[in-house]
């Protein structure tokens, strides 16, 4: 007899699920205020953002027309006016803004020796304006509403952006190179028949060095026009003592020579150039005589509370005898508060002593091979001088 061993299969029966529609709407109910907030907070962040933005601007340019203000008037009255007619003219959160008088700050800003400025408010003479835009709710402009404030229990929104603008009140010294190698011609071998040379003006050496020089000296005026301060810029040229009549005529020229004292004028400055372009000149290079020059000319002409420069541009090797050595000229300019920087322009020129020069005078050191490198120098250097740091 068999066993049957066939069990009974055991079913188990499904059961439809319970309807959830009411769990869901009970979620959605309780989510949706976080919802409307986060998305409240959204579009007010991005408000905050754009009102920085607009205070950051207003800060910049009410600045900006300040100092340019002082540059060109010296009165801070005017300033100050400046200021206040850019913020009018500009918006913080869709209302015109009014600048309070004492977030216009005058004040002096000191180049440091990592090439940043420092301000000090209250600093003389003033050639720093710092402007602060603020936006609170007991300032006249108020502070600024946001949309969904009342949301998260900030209705207002606080904001509170600086900048500062400085000029350079410099005055430089331009001293240059008129020895016979200046000639020379910029790219090329140099002039082996230097008597010829010596009789010629540089006008009838087309492509020679002091050719170049006028290009790159007409780029450092042209920097200048084109800013409201009114630097003050004076020129000395060097060569050697001379007293010749070998061109068919006599031709006297002194080692040094002061041939525009501190102006404003740069048309004055084209002038020099244009009469050493067509004149008679040569000698050797007294380098030493030339800072000299300069340091008398600060000394007796200068202002002590503007910053003064002296730019030595040379060819060549300094020559001279029985006078200081140039680095020990440029020490001494560097103790009276005046920067001297170095230009070296042809591959015989002593680029080493120059570097040393200017290392003792407290500047820089430049080195150009041709026209554009020369001009490109010349243009950094009017631009190291200028308006608006920030």
């Amino acid at each position: 007899m068999h066993k049957n061993t066939n069990q009974p299969t055991s079913i188990k029966m499904l059961h439809a699920p319970k309807p959830r529609r009411g769990a869901v709407v009970v979620l959605c109910a309780l989510m949706l205020p976080v919802l409307l907030l986060i998305f409240g907070f959204c579009i007010d962040y991005a408000t905050m953002l754009r009102v920085r933005n607009e205070a950051q601007v207003i800060a910049d340019l009410a600045a900006k027309a300040a100092t340019d203000t002082l540059a060109r008037t010296n009165d801070e009255a005017l300033a100050t006016q400046a200021a206040m007619d850019v913020a009018a003219a500009n918006s913080i959160g869709g209302t015109s803004h009014t600048l309070a008088p004492d977030e216009i700050i005058f004040g002096r800003a000191e180049e440091q020796t990592d090439g940043s400025f420092v301000f000090t408010d209250g600093g003389t003479p003033a050639n720093s304006v710092r402007v602060v835009a603020n936006r609170f709710d007991t300032h006249p402009s108020g502070a600024v509403n946001l949309n969904f404030g009342n949301l998260y229990g900030h209705p207002m929104f606080d904001v509170s952006q600086t900048a500062t603008a400085s000029f350079r009140d410099v005055e430089i010294i331009v001293v240059l190179d008129r020895s016979i190698s200046m000639k020379f011609p910029v790219v090329g071998p140099e002039v082996l028949d230097r008597m010829d040379t010596r009789c010629f003006t540089p006008a009838a050496i087309p492509g020679c060095r002091w050719l170049a020089l006028d290009v790159a000296m007409e780029a450092f005026l042209n920097e200048f026009d084109a800013t409201p301060v009114q630097e003050r810029i004076g020129v000395v040229t060097f060569s050697t003592d001379v007293s010749n009549d070998s061109c068919g005529t006599e031709i006297v020229l002194p080692a040094s020579k002061l041939d525009q004292p501190l102006t404003t004028n740069t048309s004055a400055i084209r002038d020099i150039m244009d009469d050493y372009n067509n004149s008679v000149w040569f000698g050797g290079t007294n380098i030493t005589a030339g800072i000299l020059e300069a340091l008398d000319h600060f000394r007796d002409a200068g202002n002590t509370d503007r910053e003064r420069f002296i730019v030595v541009l040379t060819d060549g090797n300094h020559t001279a005898n029985g006078v200081s050595l140039p680095e020990t000229v440029a020490a001494d300019c560097f103790a009276e508060g005046i920067i001297v920087h170095t230009i070296t322009f042809s591959d015989a020129a002593d680029e080493s002593g120059m570097i040393r020069v200017a290392n003792m005078g407290g500047g820089d050191h430049f080195h150009a091979v041709d026209t554009l490198q020369l001009t490109n120098i010349f243009r950094r250097l009017a631009g190291k001088f200028s308006i608006i740091v920030q």
